[in-house]
């Protein structure tokens, strides 16, 4: 929710605007929009401010993760000129895990003919599997539906059976992770409106309609993990996070060489690379501050890129297995990389040569005018969390936007497929306050 900080315009005459926080292990990007027209999205802000709070995705200091939300939202505020009273907020970590199941939709078809109202109803045995003690429904994606034992039905509206089924991609996470998570976002003042899947978000942001539908593997390498969700027949099949992201890589510089972790980081974003031989690369040399010491060690660049290397060649094989754990066949998909870490120089080549598929790098696509500097993997997921909350019709209070006649307004068409129109979350999200000591 968002009102203009000088007082005069009630929220109530600012219809649809979104506020998307993606607080992650190294930032928080807030962006503030809201759909324009029927086929675009103006972004009227957005922030981005370090964060120290989280380790692999999960929150691990509540106050320094409140600290960088508060900044993050108090410089979007001053940017646009609206007040962010609540947001749509992006999660993920090791603790993230899915099932795909199929249940029977038992009272369907019983008016002869299969309606919206069956379709919406949520099985009785996805509602108790969704009950799992220690953990909560983060989404709930309706695949596909069968028939009669007719499987692959995208929308049965229309049709008659009294015999269906859904395939349902169910994702959860441990409950005391997302809670730590959501208390330190409203601790900061900013209301949580709904959870994102912060995979879903990013390959909502930078998959094509058509890679959806051939299949397409979306690989988004954060600062704390690495989530990994593949597509095909446009639906989603599999969703995995692997604990290994861009901090990974700065720390093996850090304990290389016993230097500062902010000197890593800038040694990391200056001269890394997954290459390890060139003229500049072969001759350069870099110096770096030695903990506890007055005086710099000087460093081959060629020793820097070496490490980045063979990190880069660990992730690829952690990925590999995470696919083919769930019999994934990585010569029929499209890889895409995007996160921030996902701009390391060679990285793309080097994936694409260990996995023998086409690899890309993915940044955000978007119908409307997109600033300069989100033009970049590294904020892919903010700006799907922003494309998912519209997509879906929401409200700045996580309600469903309704049309002249009652139904609900759909999002952009170029903006999301058909199953990620039909995403939900199994229950409604209780504020924090609300929900305290539940889990």
């Amino acid at each position: 929710m968002s009102t203009r900080t000088n007082g005069a315009t009630p929220t109530s005459a600012e219809p649809g605007l979104i506020a998307a926080l993606d607080v992650g292990t190294t930032k928080v990007c807030g962006i503030l929009g809201r759909k324009a027209g029927t086929k675009g999205v103006e972004i009227l802000g957005h922030s981005t401010v370090p964060c120290d709070g989280l380790r692999k995705g999960n929150v691990s200091d509540i106050a320094a993760t409140e600290k960088a939300v508060r900044q993050c939202v108090r410089e979007l505020e001053s940017s646009t000129g609206f007040r962010i009273e609540s947001g749509f907020i992006g999660l993920t970590g090791s603790h993230v895990s899915f099932e795909n199941r199929r249940d029977r939709l038992d009272t369907a078809g019983e008016k002869g003919v299969i309606t919206s109202d069956d379709l919406n109803r949520s099985p009785r045995t996805l509602d108790a599997a969704a009950s799992e003690p220690g953990r909560q429904v983060i989404h709930a994606v309706k695949m596909s539906y069968s028939l009669d034992g007719r499987f692959g039905i995208r929308n049965p509206l229309g049709m008659h059976s009294n015999n269906v089924e859904v395939e349902t991609h169910l994702v959860t996470g441990r409950g005391a992770l997302i809670n730590r998570l959501v208390e330190a976002v409203e601790n900061a003042g900013v209301r949580v409106d709904s959870l994102v899947l912060e995979p879903l978000a990013s390959g909502l942001a930078v998959l094509k309609p058509q890679e959806k539908e051939r299949g397409a593997v979306i690989v988004d390498i954060g600062g704390g993990t690495t989530d990994v969700v593949c597509f095909r027949q446009g639906r989603i099949n599999y969703t995995g996070v692997i604990p290994v992201g861009g901090f990974q890589f700065t720390n093996d510089i850090v304990l290389t060489f016993n230097t500062s972790y902010e000197a890593a980081e800038a040694a990391k974003l200056k001269y890394a690379s997954t290459e390890v031989q060139g003229p500049a690369i072969d001759t350069e040399e870099i110096l770096l501050p030695v903990a506890g010491r007055d005086t710099d060690v000087k460093v081959q660049r060629q020793e820097i890129c070496q490490l980045t290397r063979e990190r880069a060649l660990e992730l690829t094989r952690l990925i590999k297995l995470k696919l083919y754990e769930q019999g994934e066949k990585l010569s029929a998909d499209r890889l895409v990389l995007t996160g921030g870490t996902s701009n390391l120089p060679g990285l793309a080549a080097l994936m694409q040569r260990s996995l023998a598929m086409p690899v890309r790098q993915g940044i955000p696509i978007l119908r409307g005018a997109l600033p300069e500097e989100l033009k970049n993997s590294a904020y892919a997921t903010s700006v799907g969390i922003l494309l998912w909350a519209i997509a879906e019709g929401m409200t700045a209070s996580g309600e469903r936007q309704s049309s002249s006649n009652g139904t609900k307004e759909s999002g952009p068409e170029e903006l999301v497929s058909g199953f990620m129109r039909r995403l939900r979350n199994m229950k409604p999200f209780a504020p924090f306050a609300a929900r305290k000591g539940r889990i």
